[in-house]
């Protein structure tokens, strides 16, 4: 009798487990409308569209080199599944790369640079 109801315990959890919803895992995508950007009175804005299969929880813009984000964006982001973006970068004297830093609400992370020349 104790065994039959092992049994039927586990066949339960496992049709359970099996049937469980899988969350999504592919990563956030960026995509750039220009493969490299040309600043203009020290200042280029760099657009595209930014695409997760999770919703997005917020995008942080840095100039490499700077300890502070240039750019937190965690309201307009937020909760968007596909973002047409467009972050105005200003104080450019040199070439500079951008790091963006694409959060969804799973908290995964990806990352990615952008060149803009003088």
């Amino acid at each position: 009798m104790i065994k039959k109801q092992i049994l039927a315990f586990l066949f339960i959890a496992l049709s359970i487990v099996s049937c469980s919803k899988d969350e999504p895992t592919s990563s956030p995508a960026i995509a750039f409308t220009q493969a490299e950007g040309k600043a203009v009175n020290g200042q280029y804005t760099i657009t595209g569209t930014i695409t997760s299969s999770v919703p997005l929880l917020k995008v942080i813009v840095t100039k490499e080199g700077d300890t502070a984000p240039f750019i937190i964006d965690d309201t307009t982001a937020k909760n968007k599944n596909s973002y047409p973006y467009s972050y105005l970068i200003t104080g450019i004297t040199k070439d500079t790369y951008i790091l963006i830093d694409i959060y969804d609400q799973n908290n995964t992370k990806t990352s990615t640079r952008f060149l803009i020349r003088i």
